[in-house]
C-alpha cells in the first residue's frame, strides 16, 4: 500500500497488516503502541531532514521498523548525516521518557503505556547497533568517514549488518533445536538482511542522481577526480555501484577470469545506462556491448 504525503510517498510492507494482526492477539493496546512507536521514530527522522534542509522522497513502514530515503544523501555534511541519524533514536528516548507522564495524566490506560515505553525501548536499543542501514551504523559512518576511504566504511558496516543478521536468525535456529521457540532474534535477523538488500537496490538510485551532480559541477568548469577501478567480468554492475565513491568521474577496467588480462573498459555513461536497465547484468556482457 502506497500513499503520498505532499512530496513524500508513504509506503506500508505487505507484511505490515498480517503480523500486527497476528501481534493484536495479545491486546489491541500493543498494536497501538507499536503503530505510535514507529510513528514516532520516523518524525524523529523527518523533523532532523527538514532542519538539515534534506528532501524524503520515500518512507516505508516495515513490520520493525521504517526506511527512509533522501534525495541524494551524498550532498549532506557529515554533521548533517550525524544529526538525521541520530534523531530516530532520540525520539524513542523522549517516547520511553514521556510514557509514565502519559499515564501520570491519564491520557492513556497503563498496558497502553506499558507497551508504548517497552517498543520504544527496543527499537531504540537495535537502532543503536553500530551497523547499516540502522541509525546507529549511519551515525558511527558519519564519524568514520573523517578518517577512513568511504567505501571502505560503508562495505564493512554492511558486511556487519549481514553477519548479525545470519547469526541472529542462527540464535532462533539453535533454540529451535533445543525444542524452544525463541522468534525474537529471528526477526531482527531478518530485517536486518532485508534493509541490507533494500539498501543495494537504492544504490543505482544514488549512483545517478550522484551522476548528475558531478555533470553540473563540470558545467560550473569544476574539476573532478578521476577513479579508475578494476574489477572482474562476472561482477554485477549493482554489486559494483556499491564500492564506487560518489563525486568522482570512474572508469571501470574489466578483467578476464585470470585477472591480469583486459576484456574491456566501460565509461560512466555506459555504466549508469546498465544500472538503470539491468543492475544484475555482468560487467564483461557490458563491457561485450561497446
Amino acid at each position: 500500500m502506497t500513499f503520498r504525503v505532499g512530496h513524500t510517498r508513504l509506503r506500508l510492507h505487505p507484511l505490515l497488516p498480517l503480523l500486527w494482526l497476528i501481534a493484536g492477539i495479545g491486546g489491541v493496546s500493543r498494536v497501538l503502541a507499536a503503530l505510535c512507536t514507529l510513528l514516532l521514530h520516523e518524525c524523529g527522522h523527518l523533523t532532523a531532514a527538514k532542519l538539515c534542509g534534506a528532501s524524503v522522497s520515500e518512507v516505508e513502514i516495515t513490520p520493525l521498523g521504517g526506511v527512509i530515503t533522501v534525495e541524494n544523501p551524498d550532498a549532506l555534511t557529515v554533521g548533517k548525516r550525524f544529526l538525521l541519524a541520530s534523531f530516530g533514536p532520540l525520539f524513542s528516548l523522549l517516547g520511553c521518557l514521556l510514557s509514565p507522564a502519559l499515564f501520570a495524566s491519564g491520557a492513556a490506560s497503563f498496558s497502553f503505556c506499558a507497551a508504548f515505553a517497552k517498543a520504544n525501548l527496543l527499537l531504540l536499543l537495535f537502532n543503536l547497533l553500530p551497523v547499516l542501514p540502522l541509525d546507529g551504523g549511519h551515525m558511527l559512518e558519519a564519524m568514520l568517514r573523517r578518517f577512513f576511504p568511504e567505501r571502505a566504511v560503508r562495505r564493512a558496516l554492511v558486511c556487519a549488518a549481514e553477519a548479525l543478521g545470519v547469526l541472529l536468525c542462527a540464535v532462533s535456529l539453535y533454540f529451535a533445536f533445543r525444542g524452544q521457540l525463541v522468534l525474537s532474534p529471528a526477526f531482527c535477523g531478518l530485517y536486518l538482511l532485508y534493509l541490507s538488500m533494500a539498501d543495494g537496490r537504492r544504490c543505482t538510485a544514488r549512483y545517478v542522481t550522484a551522476l548528475i551532480a558531478r555533470r553540473q559541477k563540470i558545467e560550473n568548469c569544476a574539476v573532478l577526480p578521476v577513479e579508475a577501478v578494476a574489477a572482474g567480468a562476472s561482477m554485477p554492475v549493482g554489486a559494483l555501484l556499491r564500492r564506487l565513491s560518489p563525486g568522482k568521474y570512474h572508469i571501470v577496467l574489466v578483467l578476464a577470469p585470470d585477472g591480469l588480462t583486459r576484456q574491456g573498459v566501460i565509461g560512466e555513461k555506459a555504466l549508469c545506462e546498465a544500472a538503470l536497465s539491468s543492475p544484475s547484468a555482468l560487467l564483461g556482457d557490458v563491457a561485450a556491448k561497446k
